[in-house]
């Protein structure tokens, strides 16, 4: 008498979720040029990434150059929220050329106190400055480690942020964008074949 024991055979491998990149872009794109008489918020708002984590995050500025060879800088910030949605700005600085005197992060105390952008009290993290030189560069920056924490903190407090720009000279551009990227998810186990085996087993009984 033969004895059949079929058994699953189950051929997998692990797939390493990639990353999804999402990526906002201000009205106008190139924030009117940044101005150096003008400091400028951009709020996002209705941020929704459907519970995932933030891995990383960056802004982007396509062929920024400033508009002569003085000496010049960009300062920028990420804010919890501003007072208006999109791009907003006012004029922080006077005179043309503006005086070197003039050349001050408004985004930072004491200025912040009487910006008329952003609410009293509202969470402020200094991202970066940077100068630039006549010649048209892409430049991104990528958020430190601590700066993910913030930036996930403030995404959490009402799905919107805002960042602060005090250009402290002209800079022309062709776009600034803000990417963030998260993990569409974790390891995943992808069946490959499923098969069915018979193994066969027999066995002879002799009867004397």
């Amino acid at each position: 008498m033969k004895t059949i024991l079929p058994f699953l055979m189950l051929v997998a491998f692990a797939v390493t979720g990639r990353a999804t990149p999402y990526t906002y872009t201000p009205n106008p794109v190139d924030l009117n040029d940044l101005d150096h008489h003008s400091a400028y918020t951009w709020r996002i708002d209705n941020i929704n990434l459907g519970g995932a984590t933030i891995t990383g995050a960056s802004l982007t500025f396509t062929n920024i150059a400033n508009w002569d060879a003085n000496p010049n800088i960009l300062f920028m910030h990420l804010f919890d929220t501003a007072k208006y949605s999109g791009v907003r700005s006012f004029l922080d600085a006077t005179g043309a050329p503006v005086p070197a005197n003039q050349m001050a992060d408004n985004f930072a105390s004491p200025l912040l106190a009487s910006n008329p952008l952003i609410a009293p009290g509202t969470a402020n993290t200094f991202l970066t400055s940077r100068s630039f030189t006549m010649t048209p560069t892409t430049y991104t920056y990528n958020f430190t480690a601590a700066q993910l924490v913030a930036l996930r903190s403030y995404i959490a407090n009402g799905a919107n942020i805002a960042f602060g720009f005090d250009p402290d000279c002209h800079f022309f551009n062709d776009g600034v964008k803000f990417t963030m990227t998260v993990p569409d998810g974790g390891t995943t186990a992808v069946l490959l074949g499923l098969t069915m085996v018979g193994v066969c087993f027999a066995r002879r009984q002799f009867s004397h």
